[in-house]
């Protein structure tokens, strides 16, 4: 059985509001951050991940924020869980 950490809760909970304000355009990684109770600087590591992976797309300028890359309904805990990984994927994929 896997003991999910603080950061996939952390994860979940941002892909989660965003996935709910889809409708209303991006949602920046401040808001999250601050109904989180995190620094947006910690939670802003953790976006970049999801952005990278596919899952969301950043959007740049005064209302920039994320939005989901892939429909609601496409994406999984599983999804979330192998952005964990895709850290050690790349820096594998670098050095060889």
């Amino acid at each position: 059985m896997i003991s999910p950490s603080r950061k996939l809760f952390y994860v979940v909970e941002a892909v989660v509001t965003i996935a709910y304000n889809a409708g209303q355009g991006a949602v920046s990684s401040r808001e999250i951050a601050k109904s989180q109770g995190l620094p947006p600087r910690y939670l802003e590591q953790l976006m970049q991940r999801l952005v990278r992976s596919g899952l969301l797309r950043g959007m740049r300028g005064p209302h920039g924020g994320y939005v989901l890359a892939k429909e609601r309904r496409r994406i999984t805990i599983a999804d979330i869980y192998d952005t964990k990984k895709e850290r050690h994927i790349s820096s594998y994929k670098r050095s060889a």
